[in-house]
């Protein structure tokens, strides 16, 4: 059967974490959308690794990255020599059709966005924008073609001579990047990873046929969606989870779906956050949650935590159970507050609607009260402050679906679940 984990927010929600937690019990991990534009952070003991191409598991297990993903060879190379170096003996498995994110795309994310402006996304630069625009173009480059070196050399030169235009003669700016350095450097990369390449589709097939379970990890997150989230401060491909059929190559079937979620809101980049903090409750948020993008290192924008983009998440995506991190942040605030709906022009309206204006929308707030610092450990839903279980107990109601597991502390083993 297939278990998925999800974010429903703007990202960094915690998935690496429950990835890592829930790959316990199973024995393989696909990775079927986005790119190197998203890590996720595990940490088990004084273990912590940071994935942006593999699957985010310190545990030994089947590792896939299916055709859907995007490959940026550098990282996902630098990933494997982490695994090896700290003797997670893994089974790598990476499908040649997958795309490569080239320097090329990231030189012309960057030269993009600071033409701009104002208006720019908020891109963390690193090309997988680029890289989906070539894919639909049907002139984007496959790992398997790394491989034959003049072939290589031909599709490269083509797609070079467009980009390099583009730079130059849009964007008003000139590429620091030498060809034959980019062709001979993809190359050795592509033979570096040749002896993980598998029709990955045909594995995970086979693996369901035979009653194996699948973890699939998403990238991004829900409101990222480029149909369904906050557009144009999305990424460049659909994150709902729904979307693993068409990227991994297997038959719809019924997926558990786990729902991860911050106990409060926080962005990364442009777009419109209607709960978004100003105030020193921000940097509070900030400094004891850590929040600053795994990839980017920016700091991240902090807000209340936002129930109607919660539920409306968990019905796009069909969430099962919810998995809620970092209530330990917001012990010790003087009050915490939870947006239920939105208003505009006096009037509520539905999500939908309010997504497609966000930044005009009025959050309308409940006010909880805050609970003690909490324990290092727990055993047993009881031992929490009570006030910490009234705020869970409405999300759960709100939300519609149970919360099974709950997040205290960033290691593996703060985690409790609720049975």
């Amino acid at each position: 059967m297939l278990t998925a984990v999800v974010g429903l927010q703007f990202g960094d929600e915690g998935k690496g974490k429950f990835v890592d937690y829930l790959s316990g019990n199973i024995n393989n991990i696909a990775r079927f959308n986005g790119g190197a534009n998203a890590g996720h952070c595990v940490q088990h003991g004084d273990l912590r690794g940071s994935f942006s191409q593999l699957p985010a598991s310190l545990n030994k297990k089947n590792l896939y990255i299916c055709q859907g993903a995007l490959v940026s060879l550098p990282v996902l190379v630098k990933e494997i020599d982490f695994i090896q170096k700290e003797k997670i003996d893994s089974n790598i498995f990476i499908d040649p059709r997958c795309h490569i994110v080239l320097p090329l795309h990231s030189e012309l994310n960057r030269a993009s966005e600071k033409y701009k402006g104002k208006q720019k996304i908020g891109s963390v630069g690193v090309g997988v924008g680029a890289c989906v625009e070539d894919k639909a173009n049907r002139h984007g480059i496959r790992l398997i073609d790394t491989l034959d070196k003049e072939k290589l050399r031909s599709k490269l030169e083509f797609l070079w001579n467009i980009r390099e235009k583009q730079i130059n003669h849009v964007f008003n700016e000139q590429t620091t990047l030498d060809f034959e350095e980019m062709l001979e450097t993809t190359h050795q990369y592509g033979k570096r990873v040749e002896p993980y390449f598998t029709f990955t589709n045909e594995v995970i097939g086979d693996l369901l046929n035979s009653g194996e379970d699948v973890l699939l990890e998403t990238s991004q997150a829900t409101f990222l969606d480029n149909s369904f989230g906050t557009y144009p401060y999305t990424v460049a491909y659909q994150t709902l989870v729904q979307t693993c059929f068409a990227m991994i190559g297997i038959p719809a079937q019924k997926i558990h779906i786990v729902g991860v979620m911050k106990s409060y809101m926080i962005r990364v980049g442009n777009g419109p956050f209607p709960t978004e903090l100003s105030t020193e409750q921000a940097d509070y948020i900030r400094e004891r949650g850590n929040e600053y993008g795994t990839v980017s290192k920016r700091p991240r924008r902090c807000g209340w935590l936002d129930l109607s983009l919660i539920k409306h998440a968990v019905k796009l995506n069909g969430v099962t159970e919810l998995a809620i991190t970092n209530v330990d942040v917001l012990a010790d605030l003087h009050e915490i507050k939870v947006a239920i709906a939105y208003e505009m022009n006096d009037k509520l309206v539905c999500c939908d609607d309010a997504l497609l204006q966000l930044d005009k929308v009025k959050p309308i707030y409940k006010t909880f009260k805050s609970w003690r610092a909490l324990n290092s450990s727990y055993t047993h839903l009881t031992e929490l402050p009570i006030e910490l279980i009234d705020f869970l107990s409405f999300i759960q109601d709100y939300a519609g679906v149970p919360i099974k597991y709950i997040s205290y502390g960033p290691d593996r083993n703060q985690t409790l679940i609720m049975k």
